[in-house]
């Protein structure tokens, strides 16, 4: 049996085969980036005042200034000022050469019309103050993104920003979802909802990963039908259920009939020991994760997630450091990831009842990395991985 770290290094010697294309700024939401962006010119552009207020000439010993025009958002003003000049200016218009920025409520606010005199507060009267300066930001050929960021709203703003209408992003794989068993969907007193279906579909969908869904009873001949249906579709296959050691687990052999070799079976993780990795020669990728609900989420985040990433530059979701919020032992012999909630700054484990209480799970906001065998006490630092596609606290009692 695998540790987690041997099952993540074989999982990084598959050989995959990764694609880029270049799609508009509209439709990179949530895909990986695969090459640096750049800015095109510096930012700001130009120094900018950062206030509306007025651009000044200082001259010592002056606190009343002759305004001689106005400068709005857009504009520039193309004259030289003279010391104990004043232009009225607007937040993120272009600052004339040598003034200093006065915001309006320091002073008397200046004449009606486009001309005139201001008053100024004497203690206002400082040199370069609210100005943002040309290239403070980023100077021009400057890396503002790294290749493999997941481009969120305000990374794609950046890009907007650094002279980007199209970026160059990993084509994301494609999965084939089986759930399997007789009794999933099923009618009658022993059938089970399909939970795990609609859980991975969702988070394809919060990594804007293609998806179609199969599913497959437990008889060899239709399993075989479905898998090879689902990878004629598909990048990665992943299967639900039918992993482990009972009668009616076919999934492994079945697989391997197909043509997907074994990489790893069985990982020291509580839950989901059973899960298998395998890949075909044409390099599609076959991951099998077990049948129960908590099973599916702790694998999903540990495998599922980190074998997408492979096809787009490495990508992984990012442990974080954690404080515990209380005091806490792991008996268990096997390493636990336990669903966990924030609390303020720190985080504490959900009360629930077992790997099978998907309820209390689903009340967390991500998964704490125990030790087999260990304590710990409230204040000291865990691993701690946020589920994907949530926000702390939008799961709360």
């Amino acid at each position: 049996m695998r540790s987690l770290e041997q099952a993540l290094a074989a999982m990084g010697g598959l050989a995959v085969r990764t694609q880029t294309q270049h799609v508009p700024l509209a439709q990179a939401l949530g895909q990986v980036l695969a090459q640096d962006v750049l800015a095109a010119s510096d930012q700001p552009p130009f120094d900018r005042t950062t206030m509306d207020g007025f651009a000044v000439v200082l001259q010592e010993g002056r606190s009343t200034f002759d305004v001689v025009a106005t400068v709005l958002a857009g504009e520039r003003y193309e004259g030289a000022l003279a010391p104990g000049q004043a232009v009225r200016i607007m937040t993120g218009a272009p600052c004339p050469r040598g003034t200093t920025v006065v915001p309006i409520e320091r002073t008397d606010g200046g004449p009606q019309g486009p001309t005139g005199t201001v008053s100024i507060d004497p203690e206002a009267l400082e040199p370069g103050k609210n100005i943002a300066w040309q290239g403070q930001d980023a100077r021009a050929g400057e890396r503002v993104l790294r290749a493999g960021t997941r481009l969120a709203p305000q990374t794609i703003s950046s890009a907007a920003m650094a002279g980007a209408d199209r970026l160059s992003i990993y084509v994301p794989p494609r999965i084939g979802i089986v759930t399997t068993g007789d009794e999933v969907g099923a009618e009658g007193p022993a059938a089970v909802r399909n939970s795990n279906g609609p859980l991975l579909a969702a988070l394809c969908d919060s990594l804007r990963v293609p998806h179609r869904s199969f599913h497959a009873v437990d008889e060899v001949q239709a399993l075989r039908s479905t898998l090879r249906q689902a990878a004629q579709a598909s990048e990665i296959v992943v299967t639900v259920g039918g992993v482990s050691m009972g009668t009616a687990d076919l999934v492994p052999g079945t697989a391997r009939e197909l043509g997907f070799d074994p990489v790893l079976h069985k990982v020291a993780i509580q839950p989901g020991k059973p899960v298998l990795l395998a890949q075909h020669t044409n390099g599609k990728c076959f991951l099998g994760l077990p049948g129960n609900p908590v099973s599916v989420l702790v694998t999903a985040h540990l495998f599922l997630a980190k074998l997408i990433g492979r096809f787009c530059g490495d990508w992984s979701p990012r442990w974080q450091p954690a404080s515990l919020a209380c005091d806490w032992t792991h008996r268990g012999r096997r390493r636990l990831f336990l669903p966990a909630r924030r609390v303020g700054a720190a985080v504490e484990p959900v009360a629930w009842n077992g790997s099978g209480d998907f309820y209390s799970a689903a009340r967390a906001d991500g998964l704490l990395d125990l030790a087999a065998g260990g304590s710990w006490k409230a204040g000291e630092t865990l691993r701690f991985l946020p589920y994907l596609g949530h926000h702390s606290g939008e799961c709360g009692e």
